[in-house]
């Protein structure tokens, strides 16, 4: 099959994804959707608390937007690989729009009501399941293997930015003309993605395999998942970070209250620092030419003893200090964390393998929630993030030692990297695929 065209465009290295014509619409219809995504889940959560005064209540509609893809993520995976992404994200992208801009009208009249709400949340989350494996794949035609590691990381920087600019130009926007213009704001958005989508060019798209019929089924993704020693320790050691080694609102609000007296405003101070590590992270991750395990397990081990030793912080600006460098450690993480698993994943399987990856990270955020929250509680922030810290490096010292095939291997690799040979994630061997 003949490969895309090589563009002209020559971009420094951490933009050098930005050369394709296809991911530079991609990646602006991306921040078009974060902001409207982040607007719309503030007005979401403004409306949920108006309506009922009830934190709870506002913590079920966020489970309920999640249930959808535990139930049904994984068919929803399945199904990707059998269809084309470019067909079947302008129709979930157009059904978001749709939803979002009856809700707009529901509130503009004043006849939302929390059903409505909870049923929002529930139709999103469910459409989401088909959503989220379709752009995952499409996003693996657009980069190709050259640049996907590139894109993913320009990509944090994408949803960084429109998490900044949705939470602000939501309030803003909630605070003038009201929550029933965020939400047709953001139909507007989605309506943008459809039609990028539509008009990206066939001719410079990387080709993928699509599943054939027979094998296109849930448990084929979840066999090989378990089949790549690679997948199972990164989900794994995933699972650990990111039920303890993640959830900093729950600690920097704890921290900024009840350790520096600051109260919320030093919160959001904090909320700040901690955006602003995200965006060196992702600048960060960028530079990098390729994710290498060693990217990986290094920044998930910096991450983690970063978040331990936080909770020792003497002094405010110490904490402000680190959680700049965890949230960028993170973010370069993440970044390697998703490059490794669309590499492992062959086409016709990359759907379904997205979607594990999507199930494990959904379970491991609904169980980390609370267990930091109670860790808070019980012992104090300070001991949660040691303990988070503590735990999190110890998955990736395991998970070091597993890949390697023991510590003396660890050691052998560590002097191998410093002397400047590559060791580069393993690619997987050929599959059966559609003719």
């Amino acid at each position: 099959m003949r490969r895309p065209a090589v563009p002209r465009l020559r971009l420094p290295v951490a933009l050098r994804a930005l050369a394709l014509p296809n991911y530079r619409r991609w990646a602006l219809a991306d921040l078009v959707s974060n902001t409207g995504s982040w607007m719309s889940t503030a007005a979401l959560g403004w409306l949920v608390f108006d309506v009922t005064g009830s934190a709870a209540a506002l913590g079920a509609v966020v489970a309920v937007k999640q249930v959808p893809s535990i139930a049904f993520g994984l068919l929803g995976g399945a199904l990707a690989d059998r269809l084309d992404a470019r067909r079947v994200l302008p129709w979930t992208q157009g059904t978001h729009a749709v939803l979002a801009a009856l809700l707009a009208v529901l509130v503009h009249g004043g006849d939302a009501h929390l059903w409505h709400l909870y049923a929002f949340a529930a139709l999103t989350g469910t459409i989401g399941v088909l959503d989220g494996p379709s752009f995952g794949r499409l996003l693996g035609q657009v980069l190709g293997r050259e640049h996907l590691s590139n894109g993913i990381a320009l990509g944090s920087i994408t949803h960084s930015t429109g998490w900044v600019l949705g939470l602000a130009a939501g309030s803003v926007v909630l605070a003038g003309p009201g929550a029933s213009a965020v939400f047709a704001i953001d139909a507007v958005s989605f309506a943008f993605v459809a039609l990028t989508v539509v008009r990206l060019r066939p001719d410079l798209l990387h080709p993928l395999d699509r599943a054939v019929r027979g094998a296109d089924r849930v448990r084929d993704g979840v066999r090989y998942v378990l089949g790549s020693r690679q997948l199972v320790v990164v989900l794994g050691a995933g699972v650990v970070t990111g039920a303890v080694g993640r959830h900093f609102q729950v600690t920097m609000a704890a921290m900024a209250d009840g350790v520096f007296d600051g109260g919320p405003g030093l919160y959001g101070r904090l909320f700040t620092c901690f955006s602003v590590g995200a965006l060196l992270g992702a600048a960060v991750a960028a530079r990098l030419r390729a994710m290498r395990l060693p990217v990986l397990l290094g920044s998930a081990g910096a991450a983690a003893v970063v978040q331990a030793t936080a909770g020792a912080a003497p002094a405010v600006w110490v904490f402000a200090g680190a959680m700049v460098a965890v949230a960028a450690c993170s973010i370069v993480y993440d970044t390697a964390v998703s490059t490794t698993v669309q590499l492992l994943a062959p086409g016709h399987l990359r759907g379904r393998v997205l979607a594990v990856q999507g199930l494990v990270s959904s379970l491991a955020s609904i169980a980390g929630a609370p267990l930091v929250g109670l860790l808070t509680d019980v012992l104090g922030p300070r001991a949660a993030l040691g303990i988070g810290g503590g735990l999190s490096l110890l998955a990736v010292l395991v998970a070091a030692c597993v890949l390697a095939g023991g510590p003396a291997a660890v050691a052998r690799s560590v002097r191998t990297e410093v002397v400047g040979r590559r060791v580069v994630v393993p690619s997987p061997a050929p599959a059966p695929v559609a003719a």
